[in-house]
């Protein structure tokens, strides 16, 4: 019974990686197509960031973004530049 409450403890203790994603603005399409307008002028700078597949993000992408794939992120992150200033923005088809 002890080792139940504990693992149960333990269990309860750790965090979600859902609760992650709460240290992160949400981007809403109308604002992303403002942003997008206002890049397009020189009056934004951001990096657009498609975690899709590729052979997903062939057929599904915003133009202007950056299609690194989730699964590639980790290797390739240095395709996003070494300003941190610049926010990054990131799109995918949902949660897997």
């Amino acid at each position: 019974m002890t080792r139940i409450l504990l693992l149960i403890i333990c269990i309860l203790s750790m965090k979600s990686n859902a609760l992650a994603l709460e240290r992160f603005d949400i981007v809403t399409t109308e604002t992303l197509k403002n942003m997008l307008e206002l890049r397009a002028q020189g009056k934004e700078n951001f990096i657009l960031l498609n975690t899709l597949d590729k052979i997903i993000a062939d057929h599904h992408t915003i133009p202007g973004s950056i299609n690194i794939p989730w699964n590639k992120v980790k290797e390739r992150a240095q395709e996003l530049g070494k300003d941190k200033s610049i926010p990054i923005i990131t799109y995918c088809m949902g949660y897997r």
